[in-house]
């Protein structure tokens, strides 16, 4: 996150602009000990030989693995 230089007088306005900008960026965040939901995200992991996979999950439950292309 590039925040901008601080005003030499306090700016609430800016103060605001600020606080929103964390507070956008806390949220975007992936926090520790907490559930990880993907949502409508993707879930890549990459293996040590560099290939990267896609983990899907159907209806029933089912997980399946597929390449994913760079």
């Amino acid at each position: 996150m590039n925040l901008p230089s601080a005003p030499q007088i306090y700016n609430p306005v800016y103060q605001s602009n600020i606080n929103r900008e964390i507070a956008l960026a806390d949220y975007a965040n992936q926090k520790k000990n907490a559930t990880v939901e993907v949502g409508a995200g993707r879930l890549v992991l990459q293996s040590p030989n560099g290939t990267r996979y896609e983990i899907k999950v159907d209806n029933s439950g089912n997980l399946s693995t597929s390449t994913v292309s760079t």
